[in-house]
């Protein structure tokens, strides 16, 4: 299977290929006219899959963008799809398609109780779905539901799934720097399901929801663990890490919560808007997100503080030409992340978060890139783009 089958490459929207050469620049490779607003591609073997928001999904040769297929729906499918080597799925309305990766050809159909409007999530079999209603899992052979979770709002952004088996416990909650100089902030309002504490060894589900909520559900059963408010509508879904769950919302609050609880790590606040996932890298201390500011917003892991010096403040992060509404990925020590104005940015982690290289797209960057070796795709307006690199090339 590839690194890289659905949004942000894994389940737990981690966004992040560390094992790469990233690119210390990038060149045209190919690029493919589709028909609307090109949404966040996901890789299988020699090929890549992606639709649009007018409602094709597309089947393109990797090596050379030819394509293989198109799938035509009645509602937009520009949110990223999901694929094994044996069936890819895309929602569309409020309904979820399997389909042959190599042909196009639908295998199964489920209808949901409510719409799909965010990336579906892939975990041990299991495909789930948030929509108008709530969540759904759902058999991936078969399509049959296995549970569903109503909400009191529609669930806003991708589900993010925890495994227990890789969820790391290296290091425990506040246990590195010193606790007693932690600024660990309780959330008041976290509703837990249960007063004991939560097992260890449950299999979760996260998502967020039109009522600024974010939902800890049991993934085998859809039973809810806890629930913890946020100050506005969250961002594209929740994003994994170790034992924190990272959400950034509309009011411009990025939080970290406790995976076990919900309870608040801490709080990055900006005036504007933040309009992408967060995406961490909990080895360098850092947390990239971004924002209607036309920021790339990059604080530490421990505190939520700003993370780049400058002569007098810290710097707010990487100033970009643009609003940023792709989330940004890391292939190596390169982190990419595209703006409204079509422009998409290599920023090298090991040189303090400069600038390394910029490429230009004839239309803006909303949707999330996919990573493969040597290789990024990309969607700018109506076109996909193959940006590809040397390895071997050194830094300028």
């Amino acid at each position: 299977m590839s690194h890289w089958n659905q949004f942000k490459g894994d389940p737990r929207r981690a966004g992040v290929r560390r094992d790469l050469e990233g690119p210390t620049r990038v060149t045209e490779g190919w690029t493919a006219d589709l028909a609307g607003p090109v949404g966040s591609p996901v890789l299988d073997r020699d090929t890549v899959f992606v639709g649009t928001s007018e409602g094709n999904c597309y089947a393109l040769e990797r090596e050379h963008g030819r394509e293989r297929w198109r799938f035509e729906t009645t509602g937009a499918t520009d949110a990223a799809p999901v694929v094994t080597h044996e069936l890819l799925y895309l929602g569309a309305g409020d309904v979820v398609h399997a389909l042959d990766p190599a042909t196009g050809e639908q295998v199964w159909v489920t209808e949901l109780s409510g719409a799909i409007e965010s990336s579906l999530a892939l975990a041990d079999g299991v495909l789930y779905a948030g929509h108008g209603a709530g969540v759904s899992a759902l058999e991936a052979d078969t399509g049959e539901i296995i549970w569903s979770h109503e909400t009191d709002a529609a669930v806003v952004g991708a589900p993010a799934v925890d495994s227990a088996r890789d969820r790391t416990s290296k290091q425990g909650w506040g246990q590195g720097p010193d606790e007693g100089e932690l600024d660990l902030l309780s959330l008041e309002d976290a509703q837990m399901a249960d007063d004991d504490a939560q097992p260890h060894d449950q299999d979760r589900v996260y998502v967020g929801t039109d009522d600024e909520t974010v939902l800890a559900l049991e993934a085998e059963t859809g039973e809810e663990l806890w629930d913890a408010p946020t100050d506005g509508v969250i961002v594209d879904g929740p994003t994994v890490v170790d034992e924190r769950v990272y959400v950034a919302d509309g009011s411009g609050t990025l939080v970290a919560l406790h995976a076990d609880s919900g309870q608040s790590w801490f709080t990055y606040q900006i005036q504007d808007s933040f309009t992408s996932t967060p995406t961490v890298l909990p080895e360098l201390d850092t947390t990239f997100v971004g924002a209607s500011d036309g920021y790339l917003h990059v604080t530490d892991t421990t505190f939520g503080r700003r993370k780049l010096r400058g002569w007098l403040f810290a710097k707010k992060g990487v100033a970009l030409d643009g609003e940023v509404a792709s989330s940004p990925v890391v292939a190596g020590d390169i982190c990419c992340v595209g703006d409204s104005t079509g422009s998409l940015y290599g920023v090298d982690l090991s040189d303090d978060c400069d600038l390394c290289w910029h490429f230009s797209l004839e239309g803006p960057i909303t949707a999330t890139p996919a990573l493969a070796e040597n290789r990024l795709f990309v969607g700018g307006g109506d076109r996909l783009y193959c940006l590809e690199w040397d390895p071997d090339e050194r830094r300028p």
